[in-house]
């Protein structure tokens, strides 16, 4: 029990008052900023937790430190960082370069761009800084394995973090609330498929939406982020001249062109009838994705780590067959119109 003491007509007295109580809080919809935000005010105000986190992530002896200076979202012209650290030791200033992850995969090359801005930041701030490193925090289910950092110089997972702040008395009752924004960190990251940007998939949807854009502008490809995970092999066009509802999706690993008409997968026959003799000449077979009916068109299979320049061909047969659906879908716009289709707004 902590006790107060107050001094009242000159006597003192003193009033218990009751031990900090476990309240939980549910946090949904947890964002990486909010574990920065989370980083940067104990860094600022708690000594004992960045003392905690830097023999942590380096390995060091616990040992009197003090903070310099915390900024958040840093970008000095050589890439961001998510959180930077100047600290203060017995051997000079030292700076943190701090990467936060939750679920999101990390960048091409991200771990070697902080490795860059860490040996920059060195030579610029010689005899000012003694050292800089980057650390990565994220879920332990991030990792591949207990040893990898996934390119940066050390880690420090969640859960280590959820560990401390269990223990630390020494915040009061604020350390409840840490403790459950860690677990629904980390809960999300532990849930579903977690992205992991790949280059050569990068490198190839950018490439693939270049030559759409000069290729077949009326399908109207939207740019792609660019980075993307492995798994993203399915490429969307939904230009404002479709029905809404109504997409084409080039399926390039599995060698597909397909034209979805969304939630009619249990209406196949009101589609035919919609269309009668349309069918006649239909563009590929009418079939079902998921909730979707569905016309799918063959094409060559693509593969990322084939050089663009070697498969354009194969690339335009795709958009070729984007193209012939798309005109297909405008020739027959009536028939969806009957089947409940809207238009698209225009722009």
């Amino acid at each position: 029990m902590l006790k107060n003491t107050t001094v009242r007509g000159g006597t003192a007295m003193t009033e218990k008052q009751p031990a900090h109580v476990r309240s939980r809080t549910s946090i949904a919809k947890v964002s990486e900023r909010d574990i920065d935000l989370l980083l940067l005010e104990e860094f600022l105000s708690t000594p004992v937790f960045l003392d905690w986190f830097v023999t942590t992530a380096l390995g060091l002896p616990s040992r009197p430190l003090r903070c310099v200076q915390v900024r958040y979202s840093v970008d000095e012209g050589m890439g961001e960082s998510d959180i930077v650290v100047d600290y203060e030791a017995a051997e000079g200033v030292v700076q943190l370069l701090i990467e936060n992850k939750v679920g999101a995969g990390l960048q091409p090359q991200q771990a070697a761009r902080y490795r860059n801005r860490s040996k920059a930041f060195i030579k610029q701030n010689e005899g000012v800084h003694v050292s800089c490193h980057t650390v990565i925090v994220a879920p332990s289910r991030y990792f591949s394995s207990a040893s990898s950092t996934k390119g940066f110089d050390k880690r420090v997972d969640y859960e280590l973090m959820r560990e401390w702040f269990s223990k630390a008395e020494c915040i009061g009752a604020r350390r409840f609330y840490k403790e459950d924004l860690l677990d629904a960190a980390i809960e999300k990251g532990t849930k579903g498929y977690q992205p992991v940007e790949d280059d050569d998939n990068s490198k190839f949807w950018l490439s693939y939406w270049k030559e759409a854009c000069g290729y077949t502008p009326t399908l109207e490809m939207k740019q792609p982020r660019k980075e993307k995970p492995s798994r993203s092999a399915f490429i969307y066009f939904r230009p404002p001249s479709l029905p809404l509802g109504v997409e084409i999706c080039h399926k390039f690993r599995a060698g597909a062109v397909v034209l979805q008409l969304s939630g009619m997968a249990r209406r196949l026959n009101e589609v035919r009838a919609a269309f009668g003799d349309a069918w006649l000449d239909e563009p590929g077979r009418l079939t079902f994705a998921g909730k979707s009916a569905a016309v799918r068109v063959e094409v060559p299979i693509l593969n990322v780590q084939v050089p663009f320049a070697d498969q354009l061909a194969d690339v335009r047969a795709g958009l070729d067959a984007a193209m012939k659906l798309h005109d297909w879908v405008l020739a027959h716009k009536d028939s969806l119109l009957v089947l409940g289709f809207k238009e698209r707004r225009s722009r």
